[in-house]
This record gives C-alpha cells, structure tokens and sequence, in this order.
C-alpha cells in the first residue's frame, strides 16, 4: 500500500518542484532582463559628439580670451595717451621755466652792465689829457710827466677790466637772447600738441584733468 501511494505521490510533487523552480528563475532573471531593456533603449554617448562639445568649449574660451585681449590693448593705448599728456605737460613746464630763468639771466645781466658802463663813459673822460692835468692840479711833483703815465696807465687798465667784462656780457646777453627766443617759440608749439593729445584722450577715455 504504501509503495503504490508514493507511487502515485511522486508525480505530484515533481510537478510542484517544477513549478517552483520555474517561478524561481522568472523572479531572478526578471530585473536582470528588465535592467539589460533599459540598457538597450539608452542611447550610447557617441565619440563624435564628445569631440564636438570639446571643440565648442575651446572656442568659447578662445573668444573669451580674446575679448580680453582687446580690452587690454585699448586700456594700454589709454595708458599710452595719458603719458604722453604727462610728458607734454612736463616739457611745456619746462620750457616755460626755463624762459623765465633765462629772462631773469638778461635782466641781471643789465643790471650789472649799467654801472659799468657808467664807470666806463667816466674813464674815457678822465683819460683826456686835460683832465688828468686838471686832476693833479695842486700835486707837487718832481716828475709830472711820469705822475701822468701812472695815471693815464691806471685809468687804461681799469678800462681794459671793465670792457672785458662788458664784452662778455655782450655775448652772454645774445647767447641768452637765442635760447629765450627758442623757448618762447616751442611753447605755443606744446601747447598745441598738448591740447590736441587731451582731446584725444577724451574722445577715446574719461576726462583728462
């Protein structure tokens, strides 16, 4: 009796094992199939495009840069102006400084010349024979005519110092008179060159003070 019961129970129970095996496999291969769908329906990023995403962002940085340089060219050229108004200003300063200096020269120069002259204009006076006669009137002497030549000889070399002196003057005065002039003519020369580089200063930049 009970080989014929596990006889007839053994069919049964392989047809369950089956069963369970079978839902066993469907429920582990189950995410595994679906993950490898998901899989398939993504697209796979393509090499080419990558590259082109490269290159895009090269050019942006390239143009970015690029920008940059620009920029600073035109603050460099900016720069560039407002030296050259400095040293404009600077020049124009010192030659106007420098025609004072030498006007002030000139003016000393004729100060000093006056009374030289003046001394000068009297020893051509005292040199005349009559006055040296009347300037040692009452002088006793035992040799005149020597007392005479030592003064006319006194009276020629204090004339001789004082022209010297006069002709340098001379020629300081026109050496002084050349270089005022030369001044006096690059000033408005400057000026004009200075008030030309601020008004391109301020067509290209803020206002130049």
């Amino acid at each position: 009796m009970q080989t014929n019961s596990f006889q007839h129970g053994s069919p049964v129970r392989i047809f369950k094992l089956f069963v369970w095996a079978v839902f066993l496999c469907g429920v582990m291969s189950g995410p595994a199939a679906i993950a490898q769908e998901t899989a398939r329906d993504q697209p796979a990023p393509s090499p080419t495009s990558a590259k082109d995403d490269d290159i895009e962002k090269l050019r942006k940085l390239v143009s970015q840069l690029s920008a940059e340089v620009g920029r600073l060219r035109a603050q460099v050229a900016r720069l560039e102006k407002y030296q050259q108004i400095d040293y404009l200003r600077a020049q124009l300063m010192k030659e106007e400084q420098r025609s004072e200096t030498l006007q002030r020269e000139l003016s000393d120069i004729a100060a000093k010349e006056t009374p030289l002259q003046k001394r000068l204009d009297e020893i051509e006076l005292q040199l005349r024979p009559d006055r040296i006669e009347s300037s040692l009137a009452g002088v006793g002497s035992m040799r005149p005519e020597e007392t005479r030549e030592a003064v006319r000889t006194q009276l020629s070399n204090e004339k001789r110092r004082i022209q010297i002196q006069l002709d340098q003057f001379n020629l300081n005065r026109r050496r002084l008179q050349s270089s005022i002039s030369t001044a006096e003519a690059s000033i408005p020369v400057l000026r004009q060159r200075l008030s030309e580089a601020v008004r391109a200063a301020k067509l290209s930049g803020p206002e130049v003070n």
